[in-house]
């Protein structure tokens, strides 16, 4: 099963913030038809004593909320356009916003300085955990990007990542840049170099993986310009290095079990930690 949204249903994490702006205009721009949520979380993880404040505070939220709803739908009059307040832990609140033919949108910092401050932001755990993609908008630059990057491993995952990336690319007329990289085993780091002809038979598997993983797209979009890259390496940095001149990153994620299904794999988290662009974090698909 592919993620591929049957129509255009997005979600967006809302505050009035400069990354909520982000993940706002994002959104518009790679579709304005379909239905928009904006979705106004007031975090009530903390309780508060003062009870006319939290209704004050409510009853102001929802008409700001209102108010950005009206704005984007005169602007936009092809778009249904909803304004959604809750309460409540906003992790929680948009994972049960989140399903197969929905995308969710959440705006994030651009990264600065130490990853430390970022190791659980909202992006990282609602990605970790939801039912269907999950984009994750840094604030933009003046930089041009162009492009759709995608990640492949040959899993189930990333397969669902390859074809939510390749409609994206045909939608848009963009080059779809497919990464499969790959690394010799862990015995031999560090000890001693591995035999040449080992390395060639097991270079010709991994690029056996990229191949199989684009013949499907290949076929289903026929004017699609698609690049493959086979690169020796970590995969965390070969995805970021492409992604910096990308507009979007398609990235699966294999999902975990028990408390692990809070947290991303760990070349997801670790690009999700380094964002420059765009990033579309596509779960395993449900069995």
């Amino acid at each position: 099963m592919t993620h591929t949204l049957t129509r255009n249903q997005t979600v967006v994490a809302w505050d009035g913030s400069d990354p909520a702006r982000a993940a706002l205009d994002w959104s518009l721009a790679r579709c304005n038809d379909g239905e928009l949520t904006l979705v106004r979380i007031l975090d009530r993880t903390v309780s508060s004593a003062d009870y006319f404040a939290e209704e004050s505070t409510t009853v102001h939220a929802r008409e700001v909320l209102k108010d950005a709803a009206d704005r984007v739908s005169a602007k936009y009059p092809d778009l249904t356009v909803h304004a959604d307040l809750r309460s409540g832990d906003p992790v929680t609140e948009l994972r049960a916003l989140s399903e197969t033919d929905t995308i969710v949108v959440v705006g994030t910092h651009r990264r600065r300085g130490s990853t430390l401050r970022y190791e659980w932001s909202m992006g990282a755990r609602l990605a970790g955990s939801a039912r269907g993609p999950i984009a994750i908008i840094p604030e933009g630059d003046s930089t041009h990007h162009a492009g759709v990057v995608v990640g492949v491993d040959g899993s189930a995952a990333s397969n669902a990542a390859v074809g939510f990336a390749a409609k994206e690319a045909d939608r848009t007329g963009q080059e779809l840049h497919a990464i499969h990289a790959w690394q010799e085993p862990l015995v031999w780091r560090d000890t001693t170099e591995p035999d040449a002809r080992f390395l060639q038979t097991l270079e010709k598997s991994h690029r056996r993986i990229l191949d199989e993983a684009l013949v499907t797209v290949a076929r289903r979009y026929p004017a699609l310009s698609i690049r493959p890259s086979l690169v020796r390496g970590a995969p965390q940095s070969a995805l970021l290095d492409a992604s910096r001149g990308a507009a979007l990153l398609v990235v699966g994620d294999h999902g975990q079990k028990g408390i692990s299904k809070l947290l991303l794999g760990s070349v997801s988290h670790s690009i999700v930690l380094n964002i420059q662009s765009p990033m579309v974090v596509i779960p395993a698909p449900r069995i």
